[in-house]
């Protein structure tokens, strides 16, 4: 039976690293594919971001360049809300792209992406919300466990070489008994 365990484990550790890369490529499909969708809507009448907040930010454009330049001589320089949505969707198509290769940053690029697209426009459809608050859980998630991961690594780095420290220790003393 222990061997069974043990062989059952070998190719487990042997095939984790393979399951996780196909992981992280499907999690980054998914925010592949939503940055795409979102780049369709972009064009269309415009996206989310600049239906709600546009018309706020031509406001203040418009009137507060006026009466910035006139208290402190200072221009604002006009601002589109669409460029500004599409560098967010183009940040996460990026982040998408860089996270199937299991860095840490990649995770974080699409967390705060995905907040802005989430918080930033009042959400009217309560699927889509939902929706983005469970990648933003999943992404939450994925850092914990990395971060995890990498600890564990470490500790096991530092025994390993206080171990190897040790032998050579009992080596030397070793020796020194036996001169």
């Amino acid at each position: 039976m222990s061997n069974v365990k043990g062989m059952m484990c070998t190719t487990l550790t042997r095939s984790m690293p393979a399951i996780a890369f196909f992981g992280r490529m499907a999690f980054a499909f998914v925010f592949l594919i939503s940055a795409i969708q979102e780049y369709a809507d972009h064009f269309g009448e415009g996206g989310p971001l600049e239906k709600t907040v546009g018309p706020a930010v031509n406001v203040m454009t418009k009137y507060g360049s006026k009466a910035l330049t006139f208290y402190t001589g200072m221009q604002v320089v006009a601002f589109d809300v669409r460029l500004l949505e599409f560098s967010l969707i183009s940040a996460k198509a990026t982040a998408a792209l860089w996270f199937i290769f299991g860095q840490s940053m990649p995770a974080y690029f699409l967390l705060v992406t995905q907040m802005l697209s989430t918080v930033v426009p009042f959400p009217t459809n309560l699927n889509d919300f939902t929706q983005n608050l469970t990648l933003i859980g999943a992404l939450l998630y994925y850092i914990g466990l990395k971060h995890t991961i990498d600890n564990l690594d470490e500790t096991e780095k530092n025994k390993e070489k206080e171990t190897e420290e040790d032998d050579k220790a009992s080596t030397s003393k070793a020796k020194a008994k036996a001169n």
